[in-house]
C-alpha cells in the first residue's frame, strides 16, 4: 500500500493534481457505496478515498452530505460498520490509501483507542475529524501514532500564520486546506483568497496540499493544479448519486473523468 503522501505526489506528477473522492459511508446504501469505491479503484480515478462516518449532527457540512449522513443512518451504519466495509473494499485494494472522516463524539462514546485500533485492523491509512481543533488533533496523535494511522488537519481559509503552522508542524498525510469560510457543498466559483492560503500552506509544509469543500467542476480543478497537489471531492459526488435512477456507478466514474479533462 503506498503511503497517502506517495501516493498524491504520484498522481500530482503524472496527472498535474491528485484526485481525492468523498462517500458517505451507507449512501446510498452500503453495497452501493463499496461498489463505487472498488470502480474508482479500478479505474485509477483517486489518489486516496475519503469515507465519511455518518454523524446525527455533522455541523462542518452543507445539505448534500448532511442528507446522505441521514440516510445513511437510516440505514444503521456506523463506525463499525464503516470499518467493515473499509476492510471489504481492502481485501481487493492493495494500492489505493483509505481515508475515514468523522466527528469527535462517536468516536468519543467508542473510545479514541479503540478507534484507532478499529481503523488499524480494517487497514485505514488515515483519519480526518472534522470538528476539533488541530491543538487537540495533536494530543489525539498520541494514540493514532501507535497504531500508524495518520491524522490529517483542517486549515481553515482565514487561519493566521500560526497556526497554519502549527498544523503543517503536526499534519501528517496531508494539509485539508478548506477552499470556504462555510460548510461544504458545491460553488459557483473558488475564492479569490484560496491561492494565497495554498501559498501559505506550502510555505510551512513539507507534505502535500489539498483543497476541498465546493470543488465540483472542471475549471476548478484546472484552477488548482496551479498550485494544489490535490483536490478532494464531495457533494459533487453525492449529488451525482442522489441525481442518478441507475447506474450511479459509471455516472460517478464518468463525473471524475471529466473533472480531469
Amino acid at each position: 500500500m503506498r503511503s497517502i503522501s506517495s501516493s498524491i505526489i504520484d498522481d500530482k506528477n503524472k496527472n498535474g493534481i491528485g484526485i481525492i473522492p468523498f462517500l458517505t459511508s451507507g449512501f446510498p446504501n452500503v453495497e452501493l457505496t463499496k461498489d463505487i469505491i472498488l470502480k474508482l479503484i479500478e479505474e485509477k480515478l483517486c489518489s486516496a478515498i475519503e469515507i465519511g462516518i455518518p454523524f446525527s449532527d455533522p455541523i462542518a457540512e452543507g445539505k448534500t452530505i448532511q442528507r446522505s449522513s441521514s440516510i445513511a443512518l437510516e440505514n444503521g451504519v456506523t463506525i463499525d460498520s464503516t470499518l467493515k466495509t473499509i476492510s471489504e473494499i481492502n481485501d481487493y485494494n492493495k494500492e489505493t490509501p483509505i481515508i475515514s472522516m468523522g466527528y469527535y463524539n462517536p468516536i468519543i462514546k467508542i473510545g479514541v483507542d479503540n478507534f484507532f485500533s478499529g481503523c488499524k485492523e480494517s487497514g485505514v491509512n488515515g483519519v480526518i475529524i472534522a470538528d476539533i481543533p488541530n491543538t487537540e488533533l495533536e494530543i489525539i496523535q498520541e494514540t493514532s501514532n501507535k497504531y500508524n494511522i495518520e491524522t490529517i488537519p483542517l486549515v481553515p481559509l482565514n487561519a493566521s500564520d500560526s497556526t497554519v503552522e502549527h498544523a503543517c508542524k503536526i499534519g501528517q498525510g496531508f494539509i485539508y486546506c478548506v477552499s470556504v469560510l462555510g460548510v461544504t457543498g458545491t460553488r459557483e466559483k473558488l475564492s479569490k483568497d484560496l491561492n494565497k492560503k495554498v501559498n501559505q500552506v506550502n510555505n510551512f509544509s513539507k507534505i502535500p496540499v489539498a483543497v476541498g469543500f465546493g470543488i465540483s467542476k472542471n475549471t476548478h480543478i484546472k484552477e488548482l493544479k496551479k498550485y494544489a497537489d490535490a483536490a478532494v471531492i464531495g457533494s459533487a459526488i453525492i449529488d451525482v448519486i442522489s441525481d442518478s435512477e441507475k447506474n450511479e456507478i459509471d455516472n460517478v466514474v464518468n463525473f471524475i473523468k471529466g473533472l480531469l479533462k
